[in-house]
């Protein structure tokens, strides 16, 4: 964290950027700043002003700020209408002696070299010597405020805000404020990332710093999440902003210096998604998740419908983290180091416990309420397939296909297309054609019949249609693909985008249904065409899916996540 403070610091403007940041930091960190920049008044090289502890002594003091941008060459030291020393040469001469307020006039002064970068090694025997030339102890002292010093200021926490422009800072103070309200912090969070996003860099060091402000946004959050030991807002605004900053670098990757520091923020945004992920999952649903119905009692709400939802989304989670690991798992499976290897193998198994044991002790996880819920359905299943948990995935799909069926036809409450919550809590309602409208479409059930005919589950399937012909005859069975307009709106979920394959009746038998998706598979290139399937980094699909609630593209049933070989040992599992 404090590294990419340091480097975002480093590329601040001096005017009304740095200069603009360090008063209102150093106001939070117990400064008492007397003087701030102004625009068409002679300054005699001092920024800011402010009164403080002496560094040494803790004597009240008075700090006289000297701001430069970047690093301190020797060009700026002593060349050109920026440079440091003839404005630590100004403070001295005309500042001190005849612009100090005279209630100051007594206190020791700490001119303060302010800079965002560092110091190059080449100029600091000129600083050096400037400084023990004109330093007179107790009276008139020298401190050097680099970027790692500013860093750690801002790290503190207590006004991280101000790494953002003045008209950003609202949707920000209001999402780190609400952080107890998960839904209302993601709402102000994601306001905040589209005010960024509107900026448009104008070139890639633009794009860096835009970058970093979300990276850094993210990370406080996450910080103030953890201190109201509630991670829910934590873990949904760090998967925008995953998202969001792949669609603004996707196309920016490359050899030159900028373009691999703009990969390096990415990486470190993915990096943070995960251990908020794993965070979340060791406090939100490891000490429940070998309880009966423990995970659901843990819910702070009696209520079925939102049991049912909750469940459903931390299953989601659990998949989707597992789905990382099996990612790095496949990134480094030969020449790594074997230490490395078996801890990665020991939280594979880690997270295969976890969801079996999830699933078998709450029930509610056997009857999706939203059709929707095919997608965690998905994700699960294809985390369960990588680890070889078979006959577990066969029959937690074979019950949830008997449940949903059973369900619909007691007229309990049966997966519906409704995602409102105040619809979904009067769900399943008695008005006339009310059944109709609430299963006008699907992808739930298309879903679990590809599952069903891949196990060759020939007598589940047989249910599934029967169950089609029925009661489903008004309903329209589907599932979804990426189309040419895909790659422009999947991670910022900006337009409707995608087609869907039409028709997925299990009428004429499984291996008919297996044939027809494997067609539309072939048929559809967009997939493949996507920026994070080209880089390899499919897990961002899935997490594009789970975030705004998109179908989870067939092609995932067909590709191989892993090399062929596996060393997960699935023979301990609670699968079971």
């Amino acid at each position: 964290m404090k590294l990419l403070l340091k480097q975002y610091l480093a590329s601040l403007n001096e005017r009304d950027e740095l200069d603009v940041v360090l008063p209102d930091i150093m106001s939070e960190v117990g400064y008492t700043v007397v003087s701030r920049p102004k625009r068409g008044t002679r300054q005699y090289g001092v920024d800011v002003a402010a009164i403080g502890p002496h560094p040494q002594t803790g004597d009240k003091s008075l700090f006289l700020l000297s701001i430069k941008s970047g690093d301190l060459t020797r060009d700026n030291w002593t060349r050109g209408n920026q440079a440091l020393r003839p404005s630590l040469e100004e403070i001295i001469e005309v500042y001190i002696p005849k612009h100090v307020p005279l209630r100051y006039m007594d206190l020791p002064v700490i001119v303060a070299l302010c800079f965002g970068g560092d110091m190059q090694e080449d100029v600091r025997p000129q600083v050096e010597g400037f400084i023990e030339t004109k330093t007179k102890l107790g009276k008139l002292e020298f401190v050097e405020w680099n970027g790692d010093h500013i860093a750690d200021l801002i790290a503190t926490g207590l006004l991280r805000e101000n790494i953002f422009p003045k008209t950003m800072q609202t949707s920000f103070r209001k999402a780190v404020a609400m952080v107890d309200e998960p839904t209302v912090c993601v709402a102000h969070f994601d306001a905040l990332l589209r005010q960024l996003a509107e900026t448009q860099p104008k070139n890639l060091l633009d794009r860096l710093r835009l970058v970093r402000q979300i990276y850094l946004a993210s990370w406080t959050v996450f910080v103030w999440c953890r201190d109201a030991e509630n991670l829910e807002a934590a873990y949904s605004t760090s998967a925008i902003a995953t998202l969001r900053m792949w669609h603004l670098c996707r196309a920016h990757f490359g050899k030159s210096k900028l373009a691999k520091r703009l990969a390096e923020v990415v990486q470190k945004m993915m990096h943070l998604n995960r251990v908020i992920a794993a965070l979340f999952i060791e406090r939100h649903v490891l000490p429940y998740c070998a309880i009966d119905d423990g995970l659901g009692v843990s819910v702070p709400s009696p209520a079925s419908v939102d049991i049912n939802l909750k469940l459903f989304q931390a299953l989601g989670r659990l998949a989707i983290n597992g789905l990382w690991l099996i990612h790095t798992k496949s990134l480094t499976y030969k020449g790594i180091d074997q230490a490395f290897q078996t801890a990665l193998d020991s939280e594979l198994q880690k997270s295969l416990n976890i969801i079996c044991k999830t699933i078998q002790n709450n029930p509610a996880l056997y009857t999706p309420l939203r059709d929707d819920h095919a997608i965690e359905i998905t994700v699960v299943g294809l985390f369960l397939m990588q680890c070889k948990a078979f006959d577990f995935l066969r029959r937690w799909i074979e019950q949830i296909t008997l449940s949903s069926i059973f369900s619909y036809r007691a007229n309990g409450k049966y997966p519906c297309v409704f995602r409102e919550y105040a619809d979904l809590a009067m769900h399943p309602r008695a008005a006339e054609g009310y059944r109709e409208e609430a299963t006008l479409g699907s992808i739930l059930y298309p879903t679990l019949g590809v599952w069903l005919a891949i196990f060759q589950d020939a007598k589940s399937f047989a249910i599934l249609a029967d169950f089609h012909a029925k009661d489903m005859a008004h309903s329209t069975w589907q599932l979804w693909i990426p189309d040419t307009t895909s790659e422009e709106h999947l991670y910022l979920n900006s337009e409707v985008h995608g087609s869907c394959i039409a028709h997925l009746g299990p009428t004429n038998g499984p291996d008919a249904l297996l044939e027809q998706v494997r067609k539309e598979i072939i048929a559809c290139e967009e997939f493949n065409g996507l920026s994070a399937m080209r880089y390899g980094l499919w897990p961002i699909v899935l997490t594009a899916c789970l975030t705004y609630r998109l179908p989870i593209p067939p092609h995932f049933w067909t590709m191989a996540l892993l090399p062929d070989e596996s060393t997960i040992d699935t023979s301990g599992n609670d699968s079971d």
